[in-house]
């Protein structure tokens, strides 16, 4: 009758040693990746906060946003060695339109539509979020190698140290104090509980973050998760071949096709945002480039879910429509995987839960540190001691 007592006693001595001997080796990284991870859920708040100009107009009474056969040109003329390849249009008349650049990674030219001035040009790998995002992605690696599988090494320890530690901590009774931070007891039952109690609160959001995150880091979880959802890996979309040759082979027909059409014809452009603002009154905002168009909702399921078009480049007619709702699961899953990944999916409140989850997903390696340290150091007083020699 004692049997399943005793199996339950070795069996959180077991989760309890697998939980200590994975954070004390992946701490330090798990430490970085939630602090970084914090700063990154807000960025585009903290951007528009500390750049307003870069975004926000205040357009006169009664002024008419340019059309795109006016407006590009003008911005073209204030860019060197460089022209516009797309524009962003938001539904709002007091937001700048977003103009992505031909040369450059992610170079991105903010424009007042109603005057066509450039106001900044923003390079994404120049800005302070750049860094963090390396730092949280690779920890600085350039080669995106090391660092990338560091990370992606540290994330999937820190799944089972979530699911061994939950374990641990689990009452065998609901008390009252397995679920409040004393205070007024020690700076040891203090740290205890700030890493017990709070790791318990934290539990299912860091879990979603931390069991979202690998995609980025390895191929094999990534088509594990697109198979565990029956939708087709990256591989099989290309009937099994090289992807980098693949996206090599994109590149240059992209490329091919811009060298024999150098001057796209905007006004067509302008046609075709014309019409899908009218057949989308809810939209959030109309990316057009030449030949294609993408309209993102305002209640769209995720960040990055956009219905897709083809037009004419000479006559502005839409030639070809992809909702969202009809595209394939493996095109949806990334955008799925993002917004769990970074709290995007229930508005400002589920940033600010994963916001504050980071944050103690930072402090519980700060907090599991201390009570290791202060083990051991009782441990080799206790060791020390004349009476135990």
């Amino acid at each position: 009758r004692h049997q399943p007592i005793l199996t339950l006693f070795f069996m959180r001595k077991l989760f309890l040693l697998l939980h200590k001997w994975l954070s004390i080796p992946a701490g330090l990284i798990i430490f970085i990746i939630c602090l970084s991870g914090s700063i990154l859920v807000f960025q585009d708040e903290i951007q528009e906060m500390a750049n307003p100009e870069r975004y926000f107009n205040q357009p006169a009474t009664g002024m008419i946003a340019l059309p795109l056969d006016s407006l590009i040109p003008i911005v073209n003329a204030q860019l060197v060695d460089n022209k516009v390849k797309d524009v962003r249009i938001f539904n709002a008349p007091n937001l700048n339109y977003a103009m992505g650049l031909a040369e450059g990674f992610r170079f991105t030219a903010y424009v007042n539509p109603y005057t066509g001035k450039i106001i900044e040009i923003y390079k994404f790998r120049e800005s302070p979020f750049f860094w963090v995002m390396s730092l949280h992605r690779w920890l600085l690696d350039d080669t995106k190698k090391w660092g990338k599988y560091s990370v992606g090494i540290a994330t999937l320890m820190f799944i089972v140290i979530l699911i061994t530690g939950l374990i641990v901590w689990f009452p065998k009774r609901w008390k009252k104090n397995k679920f409040t931070i004393e205070t007024k007891k020690g700076r040891k039952r203090l740290f205890y509980d700030l890493h017990n109690v709070l790791g318990a609160y934290a539990f299912l959001l860091l879990l979603v973050s931390a069991a979202t995150g690998p995609m980025w880091s390895f191929d094999w979880y990534r088509n594990g998760v697109y198979k565990l959802f029956g939708a087709k890996t990256q591989q099989e979309q290309h009937g099994g071949g090289d992807r980098k040759g693949e996206k090599r082979k994109d590149r240059e027909k992209k490329e091919k096709d811009n060298k024999e059409e150098r001057k796209p014809n905007f006004a067509m452009w302008q046609k075709v945002a014309d019409d899908l603002i009218a057949q989308n009154p809810d939209f959030e905002y109309v990316r057009v480039q030449n030949g294609s168009a993408a309209v993102h909702q305002k209640n769209a399921s995720t960040s990055r879910a956009t219905d897709k078009y083809e037009f004419d480049k000479k006559t502005g007619e839409i030639t070809s429509i992809e909702l969202y709702k009809n595209q394939q699961l493996s095109a949806k899953i990334p955008g799925w995987q993002y917004d769990l990944h970074v709290g995007n999916y229930w508005g400002i409140w589920s940033k600010i839960l994963t916001f504050i989850a980071g944050l103690i997903g930072a402090s519980l390696p700060l907090t599991g540190y201390y009570l290791w340290w202060t083990k051991s150091r009782r441990k080799k007083k206790k060791k020390n001691h004349p009476a135990y020699r």
